[in-house]
């Protein structure tokens, strides 16, 4: 697997439903697109892929995926070039996480430029740029810290379920693995528990979608790791008591800075 670097450059092409599919990954479904990769006709399906933002600030790594064939000619990503048949060479993409910069803040340039990272150029002038391995091993861990910090640390999971979490895996991709099963068992433990409502599990806020939102806030929460998978140098299993279902408000506020506050103590007696 080699791991791979395109480019977005916002000055030039508009991405209309970054919201929608970002939001997407945050539930945690994967999104498919189709991305230009320049001139670069060497990426194979399952080599990794990262997407930098590029030019206009916040500049950052801000998605991450796996290429699922190689590049192939497309209808080109400008619109008025589109219109024409113009085509360019591009890779479809399974992406697993997409950050909206408007939410959360990319992998920056100031983190970008340090130990490894710094021995590689992440604002080429062409999306395709091959990452070394080394570098990518890097930018793995850097990546997986980074979003473990953001909304998208957000899974939520099954009763009496566990999974085995933090491992990284070689055969296709190499992530810190979180399994999708979990969220919606937490959420379903939750509603049981709590007779049918999903309300925030911190002290002292009680926070319930449905309630405020009506049929397009049901059964939708946050759930937190009480431990951040981030700290986990060695897979661990993962149970729902391991799990917290909370808000965006408290979710934000717990990991305000690169912290993991606790929960008992997120809101202050008044």
């Amino acid at each position: 697997m080699k791991t791979y670097l395109l480019t977005w450059n916002p000055r030039r092409w508009q991405w209309v439903n970054l919201a929608e599919v970002s939001a997407q990954t945050l539930a945690g479904k994967s999104v498919f697109e189709s991305w230009s990769c320049g001139v670069t006709k060497s990426i194979q399906p399952g080599d990794r892929i990262f997407l930098m933002r590029v030019t206009e600030e916040p500049r950052g790594i801000m998605g991450s995926g796996w290429a699922m064939t190689a590049p192939h000619l497309r209808l080109h990503w400008d619109t008025a070039k589109a219109a024409t048949g113009e085509k360019c060479l591009g890779v479809d993409g399974d992406w697993e996480r997409l950050i909206n910069p408007q939410v959360d803040s990319p992998l920056g340039m100031q983190e970008l430029r340090k130990g490894k990272l710094a021995n590689f150029n992440w604002t080429p002038q062409a999306s395709g740029t091959r990452i070394p391995d080394d570098i990518a091993a890097e930018l793995e861990e850097q990546w997986a810290a980074h979003v473990g910090k953001t909304s998208l640390a957000t899974v939520t999971i099954d009763p009496e379920l566990a999974a085995m979490e933090g491992a990284e895996r070689m055969s296709l991709v190499r992530h810190r693995k979180r399994e999708q099963s979990l969220r919606d068992a937490k959420v379903a433990e939750t509603k049981k528990l709590g007779n049918g409502s999903l309300h925030c599990e911190v002290p002292g806020c009680g926070f319930d979608f449905e309630i405020v939102y009506g049929e397009l806030g049901r059964d939708y929460a946050q759930v937190h790791h009480l431990n951040p998978l981030g700290d986990r140098t060695t897979p661990s299993q993962t149970k729902l008591n391991d799990l917290a279902v909370v808000c965006a408000n408290c979710h934000a506020m717990i990991h305000r800075g690169g912290k993991c506050r606790p929960l008992q103590t997120l809101i202050q007696a008044k």
